[in-house]
């Protein structure tokens, strides 16, 4: 069977909630588990062991709301509804553990793609958004001092391609790998940078200079 991604849908109003969960139940690749009006009642539709992402519908979302989703669910997407990708905007949240945006203009397709990607920890944004936010949260924090030696080469080009932005999918295509083999890859990345989180290798990537583009 396919794997699912697990959707949590947190929205303030019903109808929101109501019309998320059936345009978002006939998606492929998609479990509706829950809807939830507060952050308290959304833990409850967490599933164990399952790629689970958050869509986030707030008229004003505030990083105090990724900080609480993210400390009962550390390893879930938090995917936000935005009118734009504004830094202003985006950097509090990244900051906070959001890890993808997507436009209130998006099509469902493109809605749907989104949910998957943030469920397997991968940063929701149009690329060039993606490098301009990471280099201003780099130039913001301290320098980890991890060896880039450690790297293979392989491992330094999938590095610098998720540096760039680019999905599992684009990296595979591009370097004419499996996803199942990019995925591996960003393991044992993680593993040699001492870094729990895609976001966390991107940084670190973008303060080493892996982030330029050809």
């Amino acid at each position: 069977m396919p794997v699912l991604t697990n959707l949590i849908i947190l929205a303030p109003y019903a109808l929101h909630r109501d019309a998320w969960q059936a345009l978002l139940t006939l998606q492929p690749g998609i479990h509706v588990s829950g809807a939830a009006e507060n952050v308290s009642d959304a833990a409850e539709s967490l599933v164990p062991d399952q790629a689970n992402t958050f869509l986030i519908d707030l008229a004003n979302p505030q990083p105090e709301i990724a900080q609480e989703l993210r400390s009962f669910a550390p390893h879930s997407g938090l995917l936000f509804l935005v009118q734009s990708y504004e830094l202003s905007l985006v950097l509090p949240l990244l900051q906070a553990g959001a890890t993808g945006f997507i436009s209130r203009d998006a099509s469902v397709g493109d809605l749907a793609r989104a949910i998957i990607a943030a469920g397997r920890g991968e940063i929701v944004l149009p690329p060039e958004i993606a490098v301009q936010s990471l280099m201003a949260l780099a130039q913001a924090q301290p320098a980890n001092q991890a060896r880039s030696e450690q790297l293979t080469e392989r491992e330094s080009e999938v590095l610098t391609l998720l540096a760039q932005g680019h999905t599992n999918k684009d990296i595979a295509q591009a370097l004419f790998l499996s996803v199942r083999t990019v995925e591996a890859h960003l393991r044992s990345i993680f593993a040699k940078l001492a870094v729990n989180s895609r976001t966390e290798a991107v940084l670190w990537a973008v303060q080493h200079g892996y982030g330029g583009r050809k």
